[in-house]
């Protein structure tokens, strides 16, 4: 038998990272490196591309920010460190290692002073004293979900920050002397949001249903706050992207998607005028979170999108005085999250390919010089010969077409049936890539893929709909129908994969998760007879009490779903009751595979201990394997080494998966046995 082109352990050894930041003088950038759920700080030189660690020990790192002097300020194990450069490496000092970890960090812009959360209060450290002071914001501080929770304006004369307070969350502006100097006090949510200048701060207000979003200013010192643009979804709104601001203290250039496709708009925030950017059919920007970034001359903004093929993505820019179009990077691949460097004459960015992981890249104004500063891929894996993804579109419900991307054995053997599954992807509102999608967790499941793909497993890549990639009608598509229009999209998709001549038809799993967990278990319930094996790993079986946790520790996650489910379970009680698998258990027939961590923070662990409740009284057949203290997607290598050898033992025991013997079971077969080329199928 061949080699693999890669092994469970060269799987579990791609390394990630987080985070990238240029240093104030351009000369490096510092990022956070994912070795196998060991967390450190590292900067890499621009020029050399070689990387050193900054952080010291095995604790994890969380966050940093570079001060203009060429400070590192991080959090490592909850501890506040700062280090300074020195000939022979960093010299480290710790501000802050209290019972409380500390969650975020931002150094002033202006005068050395540092912000930083612990315990859900906003201290301030002054290197002049020193000192340290506690500002007075009444509530919690937090963040929410990808948003920051703090930021200097830019002459360091406030801190903006989110906070809760009595159940609701709202937005405040404190100065460093600790006195409030505006407050929300709304029952929505306000972020994210951005400084133009010292008295200027923009932010988003959606909903709390979701379905519609203002763009507001806030003038200081008087507090005067006006609504700039609105965005009306009545099917639900997508991600708010962060305005970004313009040099001239005027200007931001918003993401909206009034053409039914994310596309950059320039905003004034004086006049209120709103100028198209870009148009025309595709989305530009990477992925949820991947904002457009202006540069430093403001001039122009460089930004990803797929307008030139929907599973990848290219960096544009776009002139904003003649709206000029130019292609910076086209590269084979994904490249998304560029960043540029002070002087403007670099652009760092995150790339990934059908051969590599996500992997930190560098290249020049006008596309020269582009060339990779850290890898991601461990030595012996043969990436030419993985399996390349095939683009295939399948009808789901109402006869929308929903693509996906088929990974086929390297060698299929005339006659043979394979195994298969069909991967069903988290986070709803993402995407699976032609190749290695650009964040971590849909970027693990791709590389396991290929891994099963070399011991004899089919995989399906489903991009059902609620992902980005495909315009507003397809990412709304599930209004009024969660984990029923979505799951029958993954069923019909399934059933499609059954009719591949070189799958066994009988033996057709269906994992995921998160939400992809949450679809496995709905297709289980919802069509008893389509699959032999179900993987659900953090799903979500009981949709009522998830919202009703989410609501407080959740946002704006709960708000994105109450508008996908049109409103409170009394406005809506069917959609309420068909997201819930649980209401369907009686019916589930195929064998269901559980793991969960206890310390997941987006899908509680309560849920893990609901399905097993209900499979007990039910007589269903199920394992359940739970992680002491793991996270919503595991974080130590050794959980997932467990974790992968015990869905291999499932498809053994299930779907006849036998990747060590010479000789299959073979079925004859008149049909060709390669995999088709196939763009779409009804």
């Amino acid at each position: 038998m061949r080699e693999p082109a890669i092994t469970l352990e060269q799987v579990l050894a791609i390394t990630y990272f987080s985070s990238h930041a240029w240093a104030p003088d351009g000369s490096r950038i510092a990022y956070i490196l994912d070795d196998g759920g060991r967390y450190s700080l590292r900067v890499v030189d621009v020029r050399a591309a070689r990387s050193a660690e900054v952080s010291e020990g095995d604790r994890p790192v969380t966050a940093f920010d570079w001060a203009r002097d060429g400070r590192l300020a991080y959090v490592q194990g909850g501890r506040l460190i700062v280090a300074v450069p020195a000939d022979d490496g960093w010299v480290h000092t710790d501000l802050y290692a209290g019972p409380d970890p500390v969650t975020a960090l931002q150094w002033s812009p202006a005068n050395g002073r540092l912000a930083y959360e612990t315990g859900g209060r906003l201290w301030i450290w002054d290197p002049v004293g020193p000192s340290v002071r506690e500002l007075g914001v009444p509530g919690r501080i937090g963040g929410l979900d990808h948003q920051a929770t703090l930021a200097w304006a830019p002459d360091g004369s406030a801190v903006a920050v989110t906070f809760q307070d009595e159940g609701r969350w709202d937005l405040a502006v404190v100065d460093p002397a600790g006195g409030m100097r505006w407050r929300s006090r709304t029952e929505n949510l306000e972020g994210p949001f951005t400084w133009l200048r010292p008295d200027r701060l923009v932010f988003a207000r959606p909903s709390v249903a979701y379905t519609a979003r203002e763009w507001c200013v806030l003038d200081l010192p008087a507090g005067t706050l006006r609504v700039l643009h609105r965005e009306d979804e009545p099917e639900g709104l997508g991600t708010a992207f962060a305005a970004q601001a313009h040099p001239d203290g005027r200007r931001v250039v918003l993401v909206l998607r009034h053409e039914g496709w994310w596309h950059l708009y320039l905003l004034d925030t004086d006049s209120g005028q709103l100028r198209t950017l870009t148009g025309g059919m595709g989305e530009d920007v990477g992925h949820a979170y991947d904002a457009p970034r202006i540069s430093p001359d403001g001039r122009e903004v460089i930004f990803s999108t797929n307008r030139e093929n929907l599973g990848l993505r290219h960096l544009f820019a776009v002139d904003l005085d003649s709206g000029a179009l130019r292609p910076v990077v086209d590269a084979p691949g994904t490249s998304v999250e560029a960043t540029w460097s002070p002087d403007g004459r670099l652009i760092a960015f995150r790339h990934s390919t059908v051969r590599h992981a996500p992997e930190l890249w560098v290249v020049g104004r006008d596309g020269e010089g582009l060339r990779r500063l850290v890898g991601s891929m461990p030595d012996g894996v043969e990436s030419d010969r993985f399996a390349l993804p095939q683009l295939v579109t399948t009808r789901g419900a109402d006869d929308l077409e929903i693509p996906g991307y088929l990974l086929a054995p390297p060698d299929l053997e005339p006659g043979r049936r394979y195994p298969a599954l069909l991967y069903i992807h988290g986070g709803g509102m993402r995407q699976m890539r032609e190749g290695f999608p650009p964040l971590k967790a849909y970027a693990f499941f791709y590389a396991v893929s290929l891994w099963l793909a070399e011991r004899g497993v089919v995989s399906y890549l489903v991009n059902y709909r609620g992902g980005i990639g495909y315009g507003k009608t397809f990412e709304q598509g599930n209004s009024g129908g969660l984990a029923v229009l979505e799951c029958e999209d993954c069923i019909r998709a399934a059933e499609w994969l059954k009719t591949l001549p070189f799958v066994d038809p009988r033996c057709v799993g269906v994992w995921g998760l998160s939400y992809g967990g949450w679809l496995t278990l709905a297709s289980l319930v919802r069509s008893p007879e389509t699959f032999a094996l179900g993987i659900n790993i953090a799903g979500i079986w009981d949709f009522d009490r998830w919202m009703a946790w989410a609501k407080g520790a959740f946002r704006p996650a709960y708000d994105y779903f109450l508008g996908r489910a049109r409103g409170p379970r009394e406005q809506s009680p069917e959609v309420w009751q068909d997201a819930s698998p649980r209401h369907r258990v009686t019916q589930m027939r195929a064998p269901l595979v559980n793991f969960h961590g206890t310390k997941d923070e987006a899908v509680p662990f309560e849920q893990l201990d609901l399905i097993v409740k209900d499979c007990v009284e039910q007589g269903k057949v199920f394992t359940t394997h739970y992680y002491p203290d793991e996270t919503h997607l595991f974080t130590h290598r050794a959980t997932w080494r467990d974790a992968l050898r015990k869905v291999e033992d499932a498809l053994r025991r299930y779907l006849e998966y036998a990747p060590e013997e010479s000789e299959a079971r073979r079925q004859p077969s008149d049909l060709p046995m390669t995999p088709p080329k196939i763009s779409s199928t009804s």
